[in-house]
C-alpha cells in the first residue's frame, strides 16, 4: 500500500487455520501473523482487499501469557514455520481445536483425544528443500522462500527443525557456486543455473543424501571439486546426486538424476521395516512421530487373523506390511506405480504372500478389490490433504467394511468426508490427533468408525 499504509492497534480474537492472528476493526478484519489470541498489538496494514487486511505486526503491547520468544533467527521472514512464537502446549491445544471444529462444522461427532506431541519438539526433519537465491553484491546463496513472497530468498543460516549436521552441505555448495560464477535460477525470467539443494537423511540409518538441482547443462563445472568437498563435509553422505530440472516453474520437477557418488538412494527405517529413499520419494518428514502415527493406526484397526483388508492410497505400502502381518488378506491400491512396485518389492523381501498391490485410481479399483477379496471387515485409507471424496467414501460404505480407520492430514477434508460414509451406517468410535509437525499449523489425525449392526 505504499505512502497509504496505517497503522492501527488491533485486539487479536483467534487464529485461523494457518496460525495467523484475526481481529476485527469496524467492518475490517485483519489477519496478522506472529499473533495470539487475547493479544493487543500495534499492526501496519500491508495488503487490503476491501473490508480484508493483511498486517504486519510492528509491535505486541500486551502479549498473550503462551507468547515465547521464538529462538530461530529467520522466523518471520521464512515461510517454513508460523507457530514458533507459541509455546508448545499452546500449539497442542490450537491444533487440537482444529479437528475439533472441523469436525463440529461439518456435523460430525465422536470422542476426540488429546493430540499426541513431541517430547523434544526441535530437529526431526528428516528432509529439507533449499531455493538458490542471490545476495546484493550478487553472490548466490542457500535458503528458503519468505513469507508471502515466494520469488524472495532467505538465507539459512541454519534451521532449528533439522537435525544437526543435515546442513552441513550448505556452506560447501555456497561457496562452490560462487567460485564457479554460476547464477541462481529466476523463475520470471528463465534465466539461470542454480535451482534447489535437497538434503534427506535416514534417522535410523544415518544415511544422508545431498541432491543439487540445475537447469539443464552438459556437464557440471568443477565435478570432482564439489564431491571431494562434499564427501570431507558431510558426515553419513551415502548418495550425492546431480538432478536436472528443465520446467520453467519454480516447482521442482525431475527431468534427469546423475549420480555423483554413492548410491542413488538412502535407506530409512519405519516399523521396522527398511524403506529406499530417492530424491523424489514421499516419506514422512519427521520419523520418530510417523512410527507413532503407525502405531496408532494400526492399535485403532485392530486388525484379525481372519481379516480381510484394504489400504487405500497405500503409497509404498508403509501400512500395509504389517497388516498383512496380522490379518488374512490386504490389497493395497495406489496411483503412483513407483510406489507400487516398491510396495510389492518389500512384501517379497518380508515374505508376505498375503499383500497384493493395484496401481490406478482408487475410485476405479476400490470395487474391484473388494470382489477379489470376497468382501471386506477393515479398509484403511491415507489419502493427501484434498481428501478422498465423495465417490470414494461412499464407495467405502457399499463395501460394508466392519471397521474404517482414517488417517488424514487435512481436519477440513476429513470432516468433508465422513459426512458422506456416516449415512451408510457408521459412527465415529475414536479420534485421535497427532503433532507430525511442531511449529507449524498442520495436524494428522487418525479417526476409527464402526459400522451400526442395527443400521446393516
Amino acid at each position: 500500500m505504499g505512502a497509504e499504509a496505517q497503522m492501527v492497534e488491533l485486539v487479536i480474537e483467534a487464529l485461523d487455520r494457518d496460525g495467523a492472528g484475526l481481529a476485527s476493526l469496524g467492518r475490517d478484519r485483519y489477519r496478522v501473523h506472529g499473533t495470539l489470541p487475547g493479544e493487543r498489538v500495534r499492526v501496519r496494514e500491508v495488503r487490503r482487499r476491501r473490508r480484508r487486511v493483511e498486517g504486519q505486526v510492528v509491535e505486541v503491547l500486551q502479549p498473550a501469557p503462551q507468547r515465547v520468544e521464538a529462538p530461530c533467527p529467520h522466523y518471520g521472514p521464512c515461510g517454513g514455520c508460523s507457530l514458533q512464537h507459541l509455546a508448545y502446549d499452546g500449539q497442542l491445544a490450537f491444533k487440537g481445536r482444529q479437528v475439533q471444529e472441523a469436525l463440529a462444522r461439518a456435523g460430525v461427532e465422536g470422542p476426540i483425544a488429546p493430540v499426541l506431541g513431541m517430547e523434544e519438539p526441535w530437529g526431526y526433519r528428516n528432509k529439507l528443500e533449499l531455493t538458490f537465491g542471490r545476495a546484493s553484491d550478487g553472490t548466490p546463496f542457500l535458503g528458503f522462500h519468505r513469507r508471502g513472497r515466494w520469488q524472495e530468498v532467505v538465507p539459512a543460516r541454519g534451521c532449528l527443525l533439522a537435525p544437526g549436521g543435515l546442513l552441513a552441505a550448505v556452506p560447501i555448495v555456497e561457496r562452490w557456486a560462487a567460485a564457479q560464477g554460476l547464477e541462481p535460477y529466476d523463475p520470471r525470467t528463465h534465466a539461470g543455473f542454480l535451482r534447489a539443494l535437497i538434503l534427506r537423511e535416514g534417522r535410523a540409518t544415518g544415511q544422508r543424501m545431498v541432491a543439487l538441482v540445475t537447469s539443464p547443462a552438459p556437464e557440471l563445472p568443477d565435478q570432482e571439486g564439489l564431491v571431494a568437498a562434499l564427501r570431507q563435509g558431510v558426515a553419513g553422505l551415502a548418495s550425492l546426486l546431480w538432478v536436472v530440472d528443465d520446467s520453467p516453474s519454480d516447482a521442482l520437477t525431475v527431468s534427469q538424476v546423475h549420480r555423483l557418488w554413492g548410491k542413488e538412494a538412502i535407506e530409512e527405517e519405519l516399523g521396522g521395516r527398511r524403506y529406499r529413499i530417492g530424491v523424489e520419494s514421499f516419506f514422512q518428514t519427521n520419523t520418530q512421530q510417523a512410527e507413532r502415527l503407525l502405531a496408532t493406526a494400526l492399535a485403532l484397526a485392530e486388525p484379525g487373523p481372519a481379516d480381510r483388508v484394504l489400504d487405500l492410497f497405500c503409497g509404498v505400502g508403509t501400512f500395509s506390511l504389517p497388516l498383512a502381518e496380522r490379518a488374512a488378506q490386504v490389497i493395497g491400491i495406489e496411483w503412483v506405480e513407483e510406489a507400487v512396485e516398491h510396495a510389492r518389492r518389500l512384501a517379497r523381501e518380508a515374505g508376505l504372500t498375503n499383500a497384493r498391490f493395484l496401481a490406478g485410481p482408487v475410485r476405479l479399483l476400490l470395487p474391484e478389490a473388494v470382489a477379489q477379496l470376497g468382501g471386506v471387515e477393515l479398509i484403511l485409507l491415507d489419502p493427501p490433504r484434498s481428501g478422498a471424496g465423495g465417490k470414494v467414501m461412499r464407495k467405502i460404505g457399499r463395501a460394508r467394511p466392519q471397521r474404517v480407520v482414517y488417517v488424514s492430514c487435512n481436519p477440513q477434508t476429513l470432516g468433508d468426508d465422513l459426512t458422506h460414509l456416516l449415512p451408510f451406517g457408521y459412527r465415529v468410535s475414536q479420534v485421535q490427533p497427532l503433532d507430525l509437525f511442531p511449529h507449524t499449523p498442520h495436524v494428522e489425525t487418525v479417526v476409527r468408525l464402526d459400522r451400526i449392526e442395527a443400521a446393516g
